[in-house]
């Protein structure tokens, strides 16, 4: 690799970049009290590899719990912790006491002091501050569905998968009071309560809608019928599901969830919002990945030409069919949430086929992900390291010059996201556009 990467490193390490998707508390004052650097460092991502090298769940249990002695905890990591280190989720975790606290990696030799060190910073405050905007140089980051955010770091999804999911009589009622309406009896008070829902959620600031379903079932959504889906809806009233028993009642709704996830689609398509769409690898160990691939969702993308799917994770590891579903659908963007810890190496091969696959506005270069604060500065980090990887292999390919280079690296890391978000200027409330549904069937 030519010495220009070392003048790209430079560069992008000095953009101010946009974040495509957190689950980080919706304020700092959110952030669980009872905690510690082991409890917290292993809510997230790095205990799925401990566990893939062999902890087990009661041990991680024993291991995440602030109230058991720091010393033992980490004896019973420390085997898997060293297996796992150079993951990128590892590698994100060491980057992040490195720069944030000053040691080198984490270590038996260096855990106590780094807990010390991690819970002075908690006590001081301005956590968010200093890592989101002064050390990660982030402009703002989009939340996971919470609206009651503060806006000085976060802009919010709308995330439908509860809606969708619906399946007893405690979630209707609880679905009716979220819309404001005494009560939803009817497949059609149903869609008027995710209409509702959405258009106030555009109106308190939300940039777009979330679709996580991946996590459980298939991203593949039929053209199904009212009259198929009300007639599952309705089995939510049977007797059986009525009482005091009715929340452990569940119907089989997967044909409502089909009918309502075109449901959210026609409205987000007449309205011209962005869909966030988990695909590829789930977070958490045993899932079904095939449920997740990219592919599933062609139909939607055929049919809702004025929804902006932003694709998540790259679809690892479908990653080149997503390059080409994006090559193929105006419609379809690409999104490296989350991509750049699963596999660093992976991310900067994508980067660099998408570039040659995929017109360079369609791709947005980082999302955190994460749902602790700490790790989204090594996450951050490990992105802007992917992206100067992936412009000095184009300029070695003749490709791009170093002018190009920087263009596209500011491109995937902000000016992409904002204009799929509309982050470019302050955002603005979504007029409602409600319409009556002529010839919906």
């Amino acid at each position: 690799m030519s010495n220009d990467y070392e003048k790209l490193r430079d560069y992008v390490f000095g953009l101010e970049i946009l974040d495509t998707h957190e689950h980080l508390p919706a304020r700092e004052a959110d952030r669980p009290n009872d905690t510690d650097i082991l409890a917290e460092y292993l809510i997230h991502y790095f205990s799925c590899d401990l566990v893939s090298a062999g902890l087990t769940v009661e041990q991680l249990n024993f291991v995440r719990d602030p109230r058991k002695p720091l010393a033992k905890r980490w004896q019973v990591a420390e085997p898997y912790w060293n297996a796992a280190r150079h993951t990128g989720y590892g590698r994100a975790l060491d980057i992040t006491a490195r720069d944030l606290y000053g040691f080198d990696r984490i270590d038996g030799k260096t855990i106590s002091a780094l807990n010390e060190a991690f819970v002075a910073a908690r006590a001081a405050g301005g956590v968010y501050d200093r890592v989101l905007k002064r050390m990660s140089k982030i402009r703002l980051s989009i939340l996971d569905s919470n609206l009651d955010c503060d806006r000085k770091f976060f802009r919010s999804t709308l995330r439908i998968d509860d809606i969708v999911m619906t399946s007893n009589r405690t979630q209707l009622d609880a679905l009716a009071r979220r819309a404001g309406m005494t009560a939803v009896h009817t497949l059609a008070d149903l869609e008027e309560a995710c209409e509702r829902i959405v258009d106030d959620a555009f109106a308190r600031g939300a940039v777009c809608l979330k679709c996580g379903l991946a996590y459980y079932r298939s991203l593949r959504f039929e053209k199904v019928s009212a009259a198929d889906a009300e007639a599952e809806f309705n089995t939510l009233f049977a007797d059986a599901n009525v009482g005091p028993s009715w929340e452990a009642q569940r119907g089989r709704t997967s044909k409502m969830q089909d009918y309502l996830m075109h449901h959210f689609c026609w409205l987000a398509d007449r309205r011209g919002l962005v869909f966030q769409v988990h695909a590829g690898i789930q977070e958490g160990t045993g899932n079904y990945i095939y449920h997740s691939d990219p592919a599933l969702l062609s139909n939607l993308f055929m049919e809702y030409g004025n929804i902006k799917f932003d694709v998540f994770h790259i679809g690892y590891p479908y990653q080149q069919t997503l390059s080409a579903l994006a090559k193929n659908f105006r419609n379809v963007f690409i999104d490296f949430c989350w991509a750049n810890i699963i596999s660093p190496t992976a991310s900067v091969s994508a980067m660099v086929e998408y570039l040659d696959a995929v017109p360079a506005n369609k791709v947005s270069g980082f999302g955190g992900d994460y749902c602790f604060i700490d790790a989204v500065y090594g996450h951050q980090f490990l992105a802007r390291e992917n992206v100067a990887r992936a412009m000095a292999i184009k300029i070695d390919q003749g490709v791009f010059d170093l002018d190009r280079a920087k263009q596209v690296a500011k491109m995937l890391l902000h000016d992409n996201p904002a204009a799929l978000f509309g982050l470019a200027e302050p955002t603005r409330a979504k007029p409602a556009a409600r319409k009556a549904k002529a010839g919906r069937k």
